[in-house]
């Protein structure tokens, strides 16, 4: 019995042993010896495996005896198999090599594959570029990729487009983290990347440049960007990163307000597998520095400066906005004292004498102090191999400044998101909420006029007395010494500015922080915006079933819940939910032996704010020529309904203006235009002037829909000889229903057109609406990267952007020069174990004209070089980084009325960043 139960026991004992073997080992860089990181070791013919750690230390366990076959790939690297013939420790060693032309993406279908394979135009970029950049923030990298356009609103404030229609706060352009739409809720833009990835997280990061509706949904007619973080299965250890440096260090004309000023950046990554099923991350990142401040001072009259023109009214010069024509006050004047007539009345038979009350600049005024606070954790437990439970949330609070109808001050606001999300093998279910809270947020032109108001009133009609009335009086006094009505009118300014509190005074800031945290709603500039959005997403891969083609498909819901209290919409007594219904599928399948691959996009979009669904539809086919060559062809039919902000704002953006949406609930409901016309306010002008009521020029304004494109591609991609990758493409693009802006006025209460005569009876708005014209964009661009051996790259890339059929009655912010160009040089590894790296690029604009809401003008040609040098501490797993971007300290802009950007000079210290 006793033997017969050893027996037993041993047969147990040595099926657990055949049944759980374990394989351990080491992958090194053959080249350097360093340890590799985040290689895949996968059991070849499974789907079971593992990522090296942090230090390079991978653990397998299997369930069937030796040998076996494990392969061993990573970015950058060969792929290598080894047949493992018995336990113990592996010490492996990978062969790096060029990664040019071996990228894969997932965005272009939502397969993955090849990026030179792609069927439409997609740019990447990886954790190695990051790393390699001479950025000290990923996001400013996506500048100098082929076809992008961005507007650097502040330092923490980046807005990135392609395709020409560039602009701050885009709402026609996606971006995506994690399957997460990353736009701000209310402004249904993102916030450059203020709940977006840290810069020790980022995997990869995508751009389709052109309308990407099909897959992503509506928003993206002027292109998606898609950006994955670090899976903590993969990426494991604990990185850290210092960045401080320094920037606002003046040259020649920069006109920059403030003096050298320190720059700090901390962020550290903790990713760490506790077993085989679980594993988290946890992410946190500080940024801190003086903002760049706006400090045009060009007079959006185009008169000359504060000297040459009593209506000065600057690009960056807030409450200067207020104006008045003073020829009443002169007329009150002669009435009191009729002596005065030979000296008012010339100047009445002259015409119109505008007066500004004089503004404030954006120093001093607006807080210069730029910080974002960025924080993120994600768990993700595998139930079983094949099936992934993933929670996260990232927070982001901070100020920033962006621009738009005027200048917003974002102060303490703050971004939530936060996912739970099912995954499989072949499907997902996600669900995810975006949560908006404004803070302080100033709206600087409003804010300014009602603290002049505050300080001394433009007229007074209880006391007769005020700004104005005292500027008349002195005029005629100055002007009664026989000064001209110029130099009389600079004394008179002088005058009736005694007691204006000098921005940055206490009394200044008690009044600004008085009226800023007054609600718009009653009287202030309060901008309270809590709005909330819900999204679930069901995707399915039918691939495994169907067989004959790969097919993905998948249903979409979101509800946005906008809530301002009535500071961006019509929501004063309760918040309004707007919802979209989606359904999406693509198809794909190669033919003609594999050398021709066709694909096909639908999405279904339904929003309940307009009666009619869309469908949008894409096609598309990519032929291989030869090896590595291939030829792609896209068209396109996309529709956008217009964003929440183009529907239904309605922001007070300056006295008695609004920046407005284009819904029949505001143009009928709201403004009532039905009953008190809109003219364009270039007519009311004319009016004003000419008294004659004939010049008022109506202006037609109907319910605003959606507006549409008809996109064609075509494109060519290819890698010759393993060495040098080019990529050329031209588009052409039809839209309907082109949704622009439009300046009109109308008098709630009169159609009396004597009503335009006086400001306070007259209301202004910059609406959004379709344009009746067909709009034609075009362009090309082409890219050649070189790989030059000893890893030296090479890169150029060109394109250009045309609008033809430009609708003149539109603002249509299609912001973009004729054509752009970007440099890049560097090494990721020379010297001693290859311990030194570099980069340089350079980006080259020249001048070209910028519309936004409150100002129009040229952006200056810019050429613009970054560039960095980095040592490696091979034993410490550390790196020391020195470099700076606009190194010449040429002070430049990317948006006109946007801040000037001069050079930044920074070192970083990285540890264990891979």
């Amino acid at each position: 019995m006793l033997r017969t139960t050893t027996t037993i026991i041993l047969i147990f004992l040595s099926f657990g042993v055949y049944a759980q073997q374990v394989i351990t080992g080491n992958i090194r860089n053959s080249v350097t010896k360093e340890v590799v990181p985040a290689v895949s070791i996968l059991i070849k013919d499974t789907q079971l495996g593992d990522y090296t750690n942090d230090q390079g230390n991978f653990r397998l366990t299997i369930r069937k005896g030796f040998p076996v076959t494990i392969i061993c790939s990573s970015l950058g690297f060969e792929t290598k198999e080894i047949v493992i013939t018995g336990p113990g420790p592996q010490r492996i060693e990978l062969l790096p090599v060029s990664v040019l032309g071996k990228e894969v993406v997932v965005s272009a279908s939502r397969f993955v594959q090849k990026k030179i394979e792609s069927p439409v135009t997609i740019e990447r970029i990886g954790t190695k570029d990051i790393i390699n950049s001479p950025q000290p923030n990923y996001y400013n990298m996506i500048q100098g990729l082929k076809g992008v356009d961005v507007t650097t609103s502040s330092m923490m404030f980046t807005t990135i487009t392609t395709r020409g229609f560039n602009t701050s706060g885009n709402t026609n352009f996606t971006q995506i983290v994690d399957g997460m739409d990353n736009q701000a809720p209310g402004l249904n833009f993102p916030i450059g990347a203020v709940i977006g990835l840290t810069e020790l997280d980022v995997d990869n990061l995508e751009v389709l440049s052109g309308a990407s509706s099909a897959l992503y949904g509506s928003r993206g007619l002027n292109g998606t960007m898609v950006m994955t973080g670090k899976d903590p299965f993969k990426y494991q250890g604990l990185s850290a990163q210092i960045t401080q440096g320094v920037n606002h260090i003046k040259k020649g004309k920069s006109n920059d307000p403030l003096g050298p000023s320190p720059y700090y950046d901390w962020t550290v990554r903790w990713g760490k597998k506790v077993n085989d099923k679980f594993a988290f991350k946890i992410n946190v990142q500080y940024t801190q520095a003086k903002d760049w401040m706006a400090s045009d001072t060009t007079n959006t009259r185009g008169l000359g400066g504060p000297l040459q023109d009593p209506g000065y009214n600057g690009v960056n010069i807030y409450g200067s906005n207020t104006n008045a024509d003073i020829n009443p006050f002169l007329e009150g004047a002669m009435a009191q004292v009729p002596e005065l007539a030979p000296l008012i009345e010339p100047l009445l038979a002259e015409g119109r004498h505008v007066v500004a009350r004089t503004g404030y600049p954006e120093y001093g005024y607006l807080s210069s102090d730029a910080q974002l606070f960025k924080a993120n954790a994600e768990f993700r437990y595998k139930i079983k191999p094949t099936l992934e439970a993933i929670v996260s949330g990232t927070y982001g609070q901070g100020n920033a400044v962006y621009s738009n109808d005027t200048r917003y001050a974002l102060t303490r606001f703050h971004l939530g998101q936060y996912r739970a999300e099912l995954k499989a093998q072949h499907w997902f279910l996600r669900a995810y909420t975006s949560r908006e809270n404004s803070g302080r947020t100033i709206i600087a032109g409003p804010t300014a006029q009602l603290i002049n108001e505050a300080w001394k009133p433009s007229y007074d009609g209880r006391t007769g007395d005020g700004w104005y009335p005292q500027y008349v009086g002195a005029l005629l006094e100055s002007m009664s010494t026989g000064d001209s009505y110029l130099d009389a009118s600079n004394k008179a300014r002088v005058f009736a500015d005694q007691g204006m509190p000098a921005a940055g005074s206490p009394q200044f800031l008690r009044l600004k922080d008085s009226i800023a945290g007054i609600p718009t709603s009653q009287g202030g500039t309060l901008f309270t915006d809590r709005s909330r959005l819900f999204n679930t997403e069901l995707q399915y891969n039918f691939t495994h079933l169907v067989h004959f083609a790969e097919l993905i498909a998948g249903l979409n819901y979101r509800l946005y819940r906008l809530d301002s209290k009535g500071s961006l919409f019509p929501d004063i007594k309760s918040p309004i939910d707007v919802a979209e219904y989606s359904a999406y599928a693509h198809l794909t399948k190669k033919v003609a032996h594999d050398k021709l691959s066709l694909a096909a996009a639908f999405r279904y979009d339904k929003n309940t704010l307009f009666a009619k669904p869309r469908v949008t539809t894409r096609v598309s086919a990519v032929f291989e020529v030869n090896k590595e060559s291939f030829i792609r062809f896209s068209y396109q039919n996309a529709y956008s309904y217009p964003s929440n902000i183009q529907a239904l704002q309605s922001t007070l953006v300056d006295y008695n203006t609004y920046a407005s949406g284009g819904s029949d609930r505001l143009l009928n409901g709201v403004y009532q235009f039905d009953k008190y016309p809109a003219y364009t306010v270039q007519s009311v002008d004319s009016f004003q002037r000419t008294q004659n009521p004939a010049d008022l020029k109506l202006f037609q304004l109907n319910d605003i829909k959606p507006q549409s494109v008809d996109a064609f591609e075509l494109g060519y991609s290819s890698l010759i000889g393993g060495k040098v990758l080019i990529d050329v493409l031209g588009y052409y693009s039809t839209w309907k229903n082109f949704i622009g802006y439009v300046n009109v006025a109308n008098s709630p209460g009169t159609t009396d057109p004597t009503a335009f005569l006086d400001r306070s009876q007259y209301i202004q708005y910059n609406i959004a609406y379709n344009g009746a014209e067909k709009v034609n964009t075009y362009g090309y661009a082409a890219s050649v990267g070189v790989d030059l051996s000893h890893h030296f790259m090479g890169k150029v890339n060109f394109s250009s952007d045309f609008l033809k059929n430009r609708n003149n009655s539109q603002v249509n912010n299609f912001n973009t020069p004729n054509y752009k160009f970007n440099v890049e040089f560097g090494n990721t590894g020379f010297g001693n174990k290859e311990r030194f790296s570099f980069n340089t690029t350079m980006r080259f604009r020249p001048a070209y004209f910028y519309q936004i809401g409150f100002a129009s003008g040229t952006v200056p040609a810019s050429a613009v070089i970054d560039a960095q040098v980095s040592y490696r501490l091979l034993q410490a797993h550390s790196t020391i980084k020195l470099g700076g971007t606009n190194i010449t300290n040429t002070y430049y802009r990317n948006g006109f009325g946007s801040p000037a950007i001069g050079g930044m000079y920074y070192i970083t210290y990285a540890y264990n960043v891979f």
